[in-house]
């Protein structure tokens, strides 16, 4: 059988002439839109960061278009970069533009952009870069709690820390509504402090971390613990479910008592007036071997670990019953510390399941 070629013909003309376009030719420019990298800014006041802008069709193609920034909010400033410049092989092109957007005023803001009978809002955060906390004294001495309280806006997260050059404060306590804490400096802390776990109304779900504008200047006049038992500094205890915190500095010369074989102590005394669970932390700056003993009685023939021993900190807790005790922290390995803490808490008993 002779079959005709002409159909065949016909058929492959009419293929030609279809494929001779672009099958995406009919998405070109629909479904158009301002694409913005980054789609929300967070910029430091003071500092800039650039934003680039684009106008894309429904298959992602980059189309031609000139932009201008609308609705600029007060607490920023956006200019457009007229020296980037975008290129393919050599050419420019004039599919993306970019903007340099600056901080201002800390809070909530934003402007628009416009283009190709578009428009896109950019959100900006322009972010704190230093806090005008207040201090209740900037001079505070050894163990003396200060209390730093923010400006309006601002408050502490429970966790909220404490940083000198020195080290970690130890917070004492946050107020219920947030706008102020205590805390004990280590001896000798200088200069501005570092305030993390700051939450800023303007800035919602942001923690910030920040530098004070007022510097502090923390005794550092040494208040070791002394070279007995007896004439040991005395520790206050806290009630049922509180916390007490200090440093100490020394050079844990005095003789140990202690029958742990230490190269060196410094002796406290504390008095327990309610039966219980106390608990001890004893932390220290270096890689010294400290060990946290209490003694029942003031020439220390019998006492306990207040740790484990051997892991730093030493931490640990022993029940208690009324009396008076006595706390030595002894240098069992290496160097002395330039400080030393102790947190004792009063644990409150289970109640069980």
């Amino acid at each position: 059988m002779t079959r005709s070629k002409c159909g065949l013909l016909l058929l492959l003309a009419a293929g030609a002439g279809a494929c001779g376009g672009d099958p995406t030719g009919s998405f070109e420019e629909t479904g158009k839109e301002i694409s913005t990298d980054p789609s929300v800014v967070f910029v430091n006041q003071g500092a800039n960061v650039f934003v680039t802008a684009q106008l894309l069709d429904e298959q992602g193609n980059q189309l031609p278009v000139n932009f201008q920034p609308t609705d600029v909010d007060s607490k920023i400033s956006v200019v457009e970069d007229t020296t980037f410049l975008e290129t393919t092989n050599g050419t420019k092109l004039n599919t993306r533009q970019r903007f340099i957007v600056s901080g201002l005023t800390v809070g909530t803001s934003g402007f628009t952009v416009n283009g190709g009978n578009l428009t896109q809002p950019v959100p900006v955060r322009v972010l704190p870069t230093i806090i005008a906390a207040t201090f209740s004294t900037a001079t505070p001495a050894v163990n003396e709690a200060a209390t730093i309280t923010l400006p309006a806006g601002y408050t502490f997260s429970p966790e909220a820390t404490v940083e000198s050059g020195l080290g970690s404060g130890l917070v004492q306590s946050v107020s219920p509504d947030g706008t102020s804490l205590s805390v004990v400096l280590i001896p000798g802390s200088t200069g501005p402090l570092t305030l993390g776990g700051v939450g800023f109304s303007d800035l919602p779900g942001v923690p910030l971390t920040l530098p004070t504008t007022e510097a502090v200047a923390a005794s550092s006049t040494q208040l070791p613990g002394s070279d007995s038992p007896n004439t040991g500094p005395i520790i206050p205890v806290p009630a049922l479910g509180g916390t007490v915190n200090f440093f100490d500095t020394g050079a844990l010369a005095n003789p140990d008592i202690t029958g742990d074989g230490g190269l060196g102590a410094q002796y406290y005394r504390f008095t327990v007036t309610e039966a219980g669970d106390y608990h001890f932390v004893t932390n220290w700056p270096n890689a010294a071997d400290l060990d946290a003993i209490v003694c029942f009685d003031a020439g220390c023939s019998d006492g306990a670990f207040a740790g484990t021993g051997s892991t730093q900190p030493e931490d640990g807790t022993l029940t208690l019953q009324p009396g008076t005790y006595f706390y030595s922290v002894v240098l069992f390995e290496g160097d002395a510390p330039p400080y030393f803490q102790l947190t004792l808490s009063h644990e409150v008993p289970s109640t069980g399941d």
